[in-house]
């Protein structure tokens, strides 16, 4: 049985790029999946704030504070800044609890003005106005998964950890579109747990993520990002993150729940923020995340090609077979040890759908950035 030249020669790009997505997934997103945590010291608790802004959606705050409230942590103190919100009755409803509960301070911001887009001042301003130094960002929809969620984020503030990256998930619900956005979710996660890992962080979820202030500070806040409608905490995480000041924490126990998921247009303009700000980040990061959404798109693309350029020819039809087995199983394996860690064992069976979807649409999504820079970015 011979192979002809073309299909040769297709087969060799074929190998080449599964052989790079090969290495994606053992050496770079393997870290996270093989990874043990450490079983940490004896922790004694350190006075956490946690912050939360509100800007029209106080209910939603209602709904999450019972779970704050009844974290198992001897000192800890919710800071809510109200960010403008014309919900006067929600708003009401938290004073309320204010008064009932010595640890919630109430920040009102509701004539202040402001010349930065997104919610930068209004989380500046609750950093600053926090009691303690170590600092917590959840988000009003965003409810602890466990009344341990505090303890866990926290005991990783050992040895020389300055930053704790945590997980955000949303609420498992039925249908294509909460698949779609727990897909994401997870493949973010690894990514950014990964680079931590590899001393290289580049970002993390705004709704779980613990810093020390003076970090903040140092880095002038957000003051050089007011232009930009979303991504300032990533770029404010990679910037402060050095190769031993942060930590991962995975555990289910100590991820956050967004209660609500977010209409596709708010979900589309996010993903869209973050290949544009991933300009401030490092070339090492920006040339690694890039070069997996290409290889990623190639695959499928060069793998259709190889079958086309081996028809009638069944042993190049049975190497293009074993190099396709070989990284789709590697996907399974690698993506599945990281969804169970993280809880996300429902989408498992619908990796190779998302996997194409998504090679799809990162292409587009830089691409808007490219185009639509603007409404990011003034």
């Amino acid at each position: 049985m011979q192979i002809s030249k073309i299909a040769l020669a297709v087969l060799i790009v074929f190998g080449v790029i599964t052989l790079i997505q090969l290495i994606y997934y053992y050496v770079i997103y393997g870290r996270f999946a093989f990874y043990r945590k450490k079983s940490a010291l004896s922790f004694r608790d350190i006075p956490i704030s946690v912050v939360i802004v509100v800007r029209d959606d106080a209910a939603q705050v209602l709904q999450s504070l019972p779970q704050l409230l009844e974290q198992q942590y001897s000192s800890f103190e919710i800071v809510i800044v109200n960010d403008r919100s014309r919900d006067e009755n929600s708003l009401h409803a938290i004073k309320e609890y204010r008064e009932r509960y010595p640890n919630i301070k109430f920040v009102d911001l509701s004539t202040a003005v402001s010349t930065s887009r997104g919610k930068k001042m209004a989380i500046s301003i609750g950093i600053k106005c926090a009691s303690h130094d170590h600092i917590i960002l959840t988000s009003p929809d965003c409810a602890p998964a466990s009344r341990q969620w505090l303890s866990l984020m926290a005991q990783n503030f050992q040895f020389h950890n300055r930053i704790v990256l945590g997980y955000n998930t949303y609420s498992k619900k039925k249908g294509i579109y909460s698949h779609f956005l727990h897909y994401d979710n997870l493949i973010g996660a690894m990514q950014y747990f990964s680079h931590a890992l590899m001393h290289s962080t580049y970002r993390s979820d705004l709704h779980n993520v613990a810093f020390i202030r003076p970090l903040f500070y140092q880095q002038n806040g957000f003051i050089a990002y007011n232009h930009l409608l979303f991504g300032e905490e990533d770029i404010f995480i990679h910037r402060a993150a050095s190769k031993n000041n942060t930590a991962i924490e995975f555990s289910p126990d100590a991820a956050t729940v967004c209660q609500h998921m977010p209409q596709y247009r708010f979900w589309r303009l996010h993903k869209i923020s973050l290949f544009y700000t991933r300009k401030f980040n490092s070339l090492k990061n920006r040339i690694i995340l890039s070069l997996y959404e290409l290889t990623n798109l190639l695959f499928y693309t060069v793998l259709v090609l190889s079958i086309l350029a081996s028809l009638h020819q069944p042993l190049a039809l049975y190497i293009t077979a074993g190099i396709a087995v070989a990284r789709i199983a590697s996907m399974f394996v690698v993506m599945g040890i990281s969804a169970k860690k993280l809880n996300e064992k429902q989408i498992i069976p619908l990796f190779l759908f998302y996997d194409i979807l998504f090679s799809l649409l990162n292409p587009a999504y830089w691409l808007s950035a490219k185009i639509n820079h603007k409404k990011i970015a003034k």
